[in-house]
């Protein structure tokens, strides 16, 4: 729906939709010149110059100018050696680049991609994702990213929105998105794994996580204002693991699961009723067995009961 109403075909029910400072809620779609590349590839029955060139075609333009910019345009994308093909009896990935082609050409104000790489295979998702990069640092045009995954999202944007039921939870650069979550849903729907997020209580103004407690004070304001509930955030590349104590503070944990992911391991961690996940570059660890555990507490986030982050 918001993309809709940035693109100019749907109106919203209020607000206003400011490009630049300029006002274009009243403005038809034409006129702001916006370009969309959606989920499905979607190509015209003819051949793959002529898919690129219809947009240049509509507009009049000169077919010296329609060539010249096709060649530079199939170029980008590596369509050269298919401009000759109907591009209806492509596969999916390289119809998606023709899609992409064809919004391109058009040189608009603004690029909408609404979760273009979703349906293809891997492999052509991390080339067309790379490739896209290319074109963005080349083009310096916005573009509004749609997408469920975060490697997208965090590898192409320069700013992200997580939205959740229509509201902007947070809009922020990668890093802060990721590492200063300002909302516990932020904070779990952005990483592999998401961050743990821990319930917690205050006693004494320190932190009691079940029957452990952890060596972080709690400003006395936050708990007249919050409450002595709260709840304790912390990414699995900041909990480090052991074989033996190293400390008098250190969690003693069983690993119930560890799952390979070649250049790094997740280890599942429990407890007296804490589920925690690490993750691990070295260390040869077994399921079943005790280890010790140790937050970093630099890296902790505190949020309250509502997941709004306090500190």
């Amino acid at each position: 729906t918001l993309m809709k109403i940035i693109a100019g075909l749907l109106k919203p029910t209020e607000g206003r939709v400011y490009f630049d400072e300029v006002d274009v809620t009243e403005m038809s779609p034409q006129a702001r010149n916006i370009a969309m590349v959606f989920q499905f590839p979607v190509v015209y029955d003819m051949k793959v110059y002529d898919n690129i060139a219809f947009p240049l075609r509509v507009r009049r333009v000169s077919e010296d100018e329609v060539r010249r910019k096709v060649r530079q345009v199939a170029e980008m994308l590596g369509l050269e050696r298919m401009l000759d093909l109907d591009a209806t009896k492509l596969d999916l990935s390289s119809r998606q680049k023709v899609a992409l082609a064809r919004a391109l050409i058009r040189d608009p104000n603004l690029f909408i991609l609404d979760e273009p790489f979703s349906n293809l295979d891997p492999g052509s998702r991390l080339v067309l994702r790379a490739k896209l990069k290319e074109i963005q640092r080349e083009l310096r045009r916005p573009m509004i990213f749609v997408t469920h995954d975060q490697a997208e999202a965090l590898t192409l944007s320069e700013k992200i929105a997580v939205m959740k039921e229509g509201r902007i939870l947070q809009y922020d650069t990668p890093e802060k998105i990721y590492n200063d979550p300002m909302d516990t849903f932020v904070a779990y729907f952005v990483g592999i794994p998401g961050m743990n997020l821990i319930d917690c209580v205050v006693e004494n103004n320190r932190l009691k996580v079940g029957k452990f407690a952890i060596d972080i004070q709690i400003p006395e304001y936050i708990v007249m204002r919050y409450g002595t509930e709260l709840i304790l955030g912390i990414r699995a590349e900041y909990i480090e693991v052991s074989k033996s104590p190293q400390s008098p503070s250190d969690i003693s944990m069983t690993c119930t699961l560890i799952e390979d992911l070649g250049a790094s391991k997740i280890l599942y961690l429990e407890s007296g009723g804490i589920t925690l996940k690490a993750k691990v570059t070295e260390g040869d660890f077994e399921e079943g067995t005790t280890l010790y555990v140790r937050i970093n507490k630099s890296y902790v986030k505190i949020f309250n009961k509502v997941g709004e982050r306090i500190l």
